[in-house]
């Protein structure tokens, strides 16, 4: 029963409604049956007391047929009955009913009974006249002014309408287009009422506080309990964005007071008379500015920033490009012409400085390429020929201060174990997406895909 039950919420109020609504008809129609004693009763249909009455008129003495129609009269005040000596003219009828009624009294009355539709005794234009050939001579012409109801019985209610009756006028088709309609109302209150406002709440959980996309506090609507989630997620991200703040400031002033030290600590060394004394000092005084300028990066990739435009990608990867170039780096770039995003230009040389800067420490060759055929994206390709990355690692790569390789000794060559964090923190603030990928015969592919700038905001 689990694996058949929907997974999505709005699936299961819909499934609970259509339940418990079908239970409450089948309640409904138990009951009607159980209940209902008249219609339970045996209740003598009029086409068989009809023909009771054409067996007693055709079996009583010819002298005595007109006091037992007096008699009849009184008994079926819903049926005339008249006996003439002359056979009736025969006629043709589309009632179906009635052509059913014949049927009928013929099964009960003798065998090779003649039972037809006749003409009216007088023309008069009466419609539904029967006429039974009696035995002993005459016939009896009989016509039914007043249909008696059947019992009651949800199932010739359901299947037996009226004569006439338009389709979508019969009970059942009624009672099908009511269900459906008021099965409708029910799904569109619970998915506009209760679905729709915790949907909403999920997508506005996943937004980092102070985000490019974050939409600020989320409004406090549907149920009361979906309304105090709503409160104390806003609660809960107001927190986080003020400890965001805060942080950064702290730090804004702990790098500022480090860097001070480290300017006087730079100053100091020059003054040391041994050389191989001075350069250690000089070489400890330049890692610890790195370290320092690397947090700081990765850091304020997380904080909001206010500086997105419109950039050309295309230029931001060839002036990346041409840059480790002239460091007599093997980096090429292979350009789409020009690729147009919404982004902090500050943010996007940071990326892609940081891939180059990891692949041409690992590798010899660096091929960056930007895939424009995307529909809506901008997929680029830092592509290099070094060891590449395992793949039970490359989940953990993307953590902070985790590097390639932990046995290593940290130095400004080696890294920090930053750089992808940063550049997963920033691909991210900007609504893409960051992936390690093989290469073949060896080496590393990491694809950044970002959203393209749509024809209105190009």
């Amino acid at each position: 029963m689990r694996r058949l039950a929907p997974a999505r919420l709005a699936g299961q109020i819909t499934l609970l409604i259509l339940v418990s609504i079908v239970t409450f008809q089948t309640i409904v129609l138990v009951t009607f049956h159980v209940l209902d004693v008249e219609g339970r009763r045996h209740i003598v249909d009029q086409t068989d007391f009809i023909a009771s009455v054409i067996l007693a008129l055709d079996a009583a003495p010819a002298e005595a047929r007109q006091g037992l129609l007096s008699e009849f009269a009184q008994a079926a005040p819903f049926a005339n009955i008249h006996l003439q000596k002359e056979k009736p003219r025969a006629v043709t009828t589309d009632d179906r009913e009635f052509k059913k009624e014949i049927r009928l009294i013929r099964t009960d009355l003798w065998p090779e009974a003649e039972v037809y539709a006749a003409a009216p005794p007088n023309e008069d234009g009466a419609q539904g006249v029967m006429a039974v050939a009696l035995r002993k001579g005459g016939y009896g012409l009989i016509s039914i002014t007043q249909h008696r109801k059947p019992p009651r019985s949800v199932w010739r209610w359901l299947w037996e309408p009226e004569p006439g009756t338009p389709f979508l006028l019969t009970p059942w088709a009624l009672s099908a287009i009511l269900f459906f309609l008021s099965t409708s109302v029910l799904v569109l209150w619970a998915s506009n009422g209760i679905v729709e406002p915790l949907i909403t709440l999920a997508r506005h959980a996943e937004q980092f506080p102070g985000s490019h996309s974050s939409e600020g506090a989320l409004p406090e609507r549907g149920p009361s309990e979906v309304r105090e989630l709503t409160r104390s997620i806003n609660r809960m991200q107001e927190r986080i964005a003020a400890m965001i703040v805060a942080r950064t400031r702290v730090l804004a002033a702990v790098s500022h007071d480090l860097r001070t030290i480290i300017t006087r600590l730079n100053l100091r060394a020059e003054f040391i008379a041994d050389a191989d004394l001075r350069m250690k000092m000089l070489r400890d005084v330049d890692l610890m500015d790195a370290m320092l300028r690397k947090n700081l990066q990765y850091l304020r990739a997380e904080s909001d920033k206010t500086d997105y435009s419109l950039i050309d990608l295309d230029s931001v990867l060839q002036t990346v490009v041409d840059q480790f170039a002239d460091m007599n780096y093997n980096v090429s770039y292979a350009g789409g012409g020009r690729q147009m995003m919404i982004g902090s230009l500050t943010d996007m040389q940071r990326v892609f400085t940081n891939l180059v800067e990891n692949a041409v420490h690992h590798a010899g060759v660096v091929d960056v390429r930007i895939d424009e055929s995307l529909p809506g994206k901008l997929q680029v390709d830092v592509i290099d020929d070094g060891p590449g990355i395992p793949q039970d690692q490359r989940a953990s790569v993307f953590e902070p201060f985790v590097r390639g390789e932990p046995g290593r000794t940290m130095d400004s060559h080696s890294g920090f174990g930053l750089g992808l964090s940063i550049v997963r923190s920033l691909v991210e603030r900007h609504g893409g997406t960051v992936s390690l990928l093989d290469r073949e015969p060896n080496g590393l592919v990491v694809r950044v895909t970002l959203p393209r700038a749509s024809g209105d905001e190009a």
